[in-house]
């Protein structure tokens, strides 16, 4: 019974000599090559501002249609402050700057969840001035919606 519920057989393992044991780099998270210039790195900055928005539209989305608790609620937002903690940033640009006033309101890897509070006005304005520095630069941002159907 336990290996019919698996899902994993034999049958399923791929062949083909061809293939690549590479994730697809949708899969993968951005990140800047060490060398690379400040305006790539500050691509990979607001891509992984997306992905922060994204975790918490989700969260909030779900939390709202009650689907989870705060406990859970707190858990994505733990998640969502790590990723953007890992945001690279270089150079004194618009976007290292805003990125840096973000980290400093809402330090990404605090375990005290009291002291996460990202709906709190200094948050969202630090969250804002991130949004407008990628803008300016030419490097949209965005929340992808995928619960609730």
């Amino acid at each position: 019974m336990i290996a019919g519920i698996s899902g994993c057989t034999a049958e399923s393992v791929n062949t083909d000599p061809t293939s690549s044991a590479q994730p697809p780099i949708a899969a993968t998270s951005p990140s800047a090559e060490p060398t690379a210039s400040a305006a790539a790195i500050d691509k990979v900055t607001c891509e992984t501002y997306s992905d922060m928005l994204t975790i918490m539209h989700n969260a909030d989305y779900s939390f709202h249609h009650e689907a989870i608790g705060d406990q859970e609620r707190t858990g994505w937002y733990n998640l969502a402050f790590r990723v953007i903690g890992r945001a690279p940033s270089a150079g004194e640009g618009p976007v290292t700057k805003a990125l840096a006033t973000l980290k400093g309101i809402q330090p990404p890897m605090v375990t005290d969840s009291s002291t996460q509070d990202p709906t709190s006005i200094a948050w969202g304005n630090a969250s804002r001035a991130l949004a407008d520095a990628c803008e300016a630069e030419g490097l949209p941002h965005s929340a992808e919606g995928f619960v609730g159907g």
